[in-house]
């Protein structure tokens, strides 16, 4: 069986284990599996999602709606209304028996003093990103003009990315030259989509990693 072979259902362990020797790592962390699965029913998704125009707008005002309404409630919860909810949310703990909050998350001016006040920060830093995802979605269905981008392939790729440099520790790099990335990593990238969507061609996999290595970059250094 070669690593193009067809499972369909998602990756395997033995589609794992395939990968592990070509591109020479460990094979036994069921974290990779995970992650490559959760990318294959993502992915599946995206195709559906995003060929439908009026799903799509539908995705789009839900997106907007949710981002709205993270908004107010992070607003609220900041609000004189509530100004020691951080002791109501220790003592909800307490007689919770709940584990100590994150302590490393930045926490809400002004409650530093209180009880709680890592709870708050903890509630306030995952409302936060609850709120990018939800501008990161809104942005994403937006109507485009012109050629109409791959968001579904893009998307795959980030996430095959966040597998190479973050899980596998490599350089996430693609060097075009007549045709091929002539990289580990495009390597890697193509060979996960030779079993994701084979329809997809080796130009569409290099702009996808042009553009995923960009936006890291653009990350990194803000």
């Amino acid at each position: 069986m070669t690593l193009s072979d067809s499972y369909s259902n998602g990756f395997d362990k033995h589609f794992l284990e395939q990968l592990a020797d070509r591109f020479e790592f460990n094979s036994d962390d069921e974290n990779l599996l995970i992650e490559l699965n959760a990318l294959f029913r993502r992915y599946q998704l995206d195709k559906r999602l995003f060929n439908d125009r009026s799903a799509e707008n539908r995705l789009r005002a839900n997106y907007q709606k949710l981002k709205l309404e993270t908004e107010r409630f992070r607003a609220l919860l900041s609000s004189s209304e509530y100004e020691d909810l951080e002791t109501d949310l220790y003592w909800a703990a307490v007689h919770n028996n709940e584990l100590e909050p994150d302590t490393e998350i930045p926490v809400i001016s002004g409650a530093e003093a209180k009880p709680g006040h890592a709870y708050l920060a903890d509630l306030d830093y995952l409302l936060s990103l609850l709120d990018l995802a939800a501008e990161t979605g809104t942005n994403q269905f937006a109507p485009t003009k012109g050629r109409k981008p791959n968001i579904p392939l893009k998307n795959a790729v980030r996430r095959i990315a966040y597998v190479w440099s973050n899980m596998l520790e490599r350089r996430f790099t693609v060097d075009y030259h007549q045709g091929s990335g002539l990289t580990p990593a495009f390597e890697f990238v193509r060979v996960i989509f030779e079993k994701l969507d084979s329809a997809i061609t080796e130009n569409e996999i290099i702009t996808a990693m042009r553009d995923v290595i960009a936006d890291r970059n653009a990350a990194s250094s803000s």
